[in-house]
């Protein structure tokens, strides 16, 4: 069993911790979540074996993104359109989301974590 067929099974299963605490401040839904796992979990990571995308919460949304790893081990992550349903080619710096309470939030998940 693949690590996508896996995460997808335990949140069919409604076993996802982090499917229910990010359903239950968003609007997400289970197709959404499945479908984000699956971009997630077909991660071909870079050439020295890093990860190079993770899945954000929004309020409204899963926010696809693509991590950059660069020589002094620094991380960031940007946000790429086509990644997300929309056209263009430049992505742009992601610095988290704002959400209802006034609060921005950097939520995110690699595939190497658990759910």
């Amino acid at each position: 069993m693949t690590s996508f067929e896996t995460k997808k099974k335990i949140v069919l299963a409604g076993d996802s911790r982090i499917f229910k605490d990010w359903a239950a401040h968003s609007t997400i839904t289970m197709d959404e979540f499945i479908s984000a796992l699956q971009w997630l979990c077909e991660d071909a990571l870079d050439k020295n074996g890093k990860l190079t995308r993770e899945i954000a919460l929004a309020p409204d949304r899963i926010v696809k993104l693509r991590r950059v790893n660069d020589s002094l081990g620094m991380t960031a992550f940007y946000e790429y359109p086509r990644d997300n349903g929309s056209d263009g080619e430049l992505g742009s710096l992601w610095s988290g989301e704002k959400f209802p309470d006034g609060f921005v939030r950097k939520i995110s998940l690699s595939v190497k974590d658990r759910i």
